[in-house]
């Protein structure tokens, strides 16, 4: 038996730091992401420091602001990086929208990707919708961009006029209804018996504003 092994811990109540390995750029830049998708989890963006979130990564504070400058410049790059991924399995829905390939059908699959990808949770975009006026601007302005993919996108799955200033308006008011709902869900611990419910009260208010401005397609 190895004598070193049973030796006690002088010191037992010591700190036990974490074990900081040499690590390329694009692995230590994934690492700080991965460790700031988890701190921003369920907190808010204003409780949730630089430091935390390299420490979690096994890097120093100096290092993360290195990689991104700044506590703000690292968020939105967060929130840059999970709307890319949303946006790649949102368009596989066109890409690939199953025996049904209709407008309303592509719909449906949308808005269930967009719930998986909220229940997942650790991507902040739960918090983002939560509290959006604690967050820094880029990351708002990454918000409305893929706001506006989506805005593109609904029209198209249902062949909408997007010139029309009421289908945008309805539209609009659409994805505010989908985020909101979305949020209430998420915040209810994203029970799967409303997963169907959700979608198809989603698609019965679009289908509802979108009548009273004419005839609609069939949901």
């Amino acid at each position: 038996m190895n004598a070193k092994e049973d030796t006690p811990d002088p010191d037992p109540n010591r700190t036990v730091r974490p074990v900081r390995r040499r690590l390329g750029a694009d692995e230590r830049r994934a690492a700080l992401l991965e460790a700031a998708r988890a701190a921003f989890r369920t907190r808010a963006y204003t409780e949730v420091s630089v430091a935390e979130i390299a420490h979690a990564a096994g890097a120093s504070e100096a290092l993360a602001h290195r990689y991104f400058g700044s506590k703000s410049a690292l968020y939105a790059a967060m929130v840059t990086d999970g709307l890319r991924e949303l946006l790649a399995r949102d368009a596989a829905c066109d890409a690939d929208p199953g025996p049904e390939p209709d407008g309303w059908a592509r719909l449906r699959a949308s808005l269930r990707v967009y719930l998986g990808f909220i229940a997942e949770g650790a991507n902040g975009w739960a918090t983002l919708l939560r509290a959006p006026g604690s967050v820094p601007p880029e990351a708002l302005a990454e918000r409305d961009r893929g706001r506006a993919v989506f805005h593109e996108r609904v029209t198209t799955r249902l062949g909408l006029d997007a010139g029309d200033p009421a289908v945008r308006l309805v539209v609009d008011g659409y994805l505010a209804y989908v985020d909101n709902a979305c949020l209430r869900w998420w915040e209810a611990g994203c029970p799967e018996e409303l997963r169907s419910p959700l979608v198809e009260s989603a698609v019965g208010a679009l289908t509802g504003a979108l009548a009273a401005l004419g005839p609609v397609p069939e949901p």
